[in-house]
């Protein structure tokens, strides 16, 4: 059951005035700002919004991530080791950033990602996986620099940003042209390999001492593994190739 008011009798009314806002809302600028809007009334400190197109397998992005960690993140290939991207693809439920470490040692270097990103003022958040046929793949996320107002602010609105998020998502989409039919990629027998070691859980450093080729080498396949895919990461390359049967875990 959806988030219900104080009488039992449906949505809040704030959260039917702002998910009709959003469906009369005509351009992507307009969008943006009732995005702005409702986190700032949600209590929340800032929002991302990542939407990765498999047609060409690049990644719409705004939000207010800092400039400068949105380049640190990008040149360091964050991506690849960050636990709450690797979890977007396992997910449809929203999750906080902590539960996405919950089983992480306390030297995983995927503990990396967050705590360099305290450093740039976003020390707690959650995410809203977004999932679409072909592979689409879409993620709202919510943070603020005090943890502890971020959890509370998340324990009180968590369901009515979920809700939120969906339909902001499905008009923003609306906006889009249509994506073009992707043919199935010619991968080399040595990226399905490297594919198959990593979905196992292996490394780079893992997988060249197997297939006695090089760190280097085994990241290179990967790479270009992910790139035939359209994928932004090795993990999304692993699941994409899984579920169109071009490899076998």
């Amino acid at each position: 059951m959806l988030l219900r008011s104080e009488r039992g009798d449906g949505l809040t009314p704030a959260l039917i005035d702002l998910l009709t806002a959003i469906e009369a809302a005509a351009t992507p600028a307009e969008l943006q700002s009732l995005m702005d809007q409702a986190v700032r009334n949600f209590g929340f400190g800032g929002y991302s919004y990542h939407k990765y197109q498999p047609s060409d397998g690049s990644i719409d992005y705004f939000g207010q991530w800092p400039d400068e960690w949105l380049k640190r993140y990008e040149d360091n290939h964050y991506v690849d080791i960050d636990p709450v991207a690797e979890r977007l693809l396992q997910s449809v439920t929203p999750f906080t950033w902590q539960e996405a470490l919950l089983d992480r040692p306390v030297n995983a270097p995927e503990r990396l990602v967050m705590n360099e990103a305290r450093d740039f003022g976003i020390t707690d958040g959650a995410e809203v996986p977004i999932h679409e046929a072909g592979f689409g793949l879409a993620t709202l996320s919510v943070f603020s620099s005090n943890s502890r107002e971020f959890q509370e602010a998340w324990k009180r609105h968590r369901h009515e940003f979920h809700v939120f998020s969906l339909y902001f998502h499905e008009k923003y989409s609306s906006f889009e042209p249509q994506p073009e039919t992707v043919p199935e990629p010619n991968l080399t027998k040595r990226e399905r390999e490297c594919l198959v070691l990593t979905s196992r859980g292996n490394t780079a450093w893992e997988i060249g001492n197997i297939l006695s080729i090089s760190e280097r080498t085994a990241k290179q396949h990967l790479a270009s593994a992910a790139r035939k895919l359209g994928s932004y990461s090795k993990h999304h390359a692993v699941v994409k190739a899984i579920l169109t049967r071009l490899i076998l875990p």
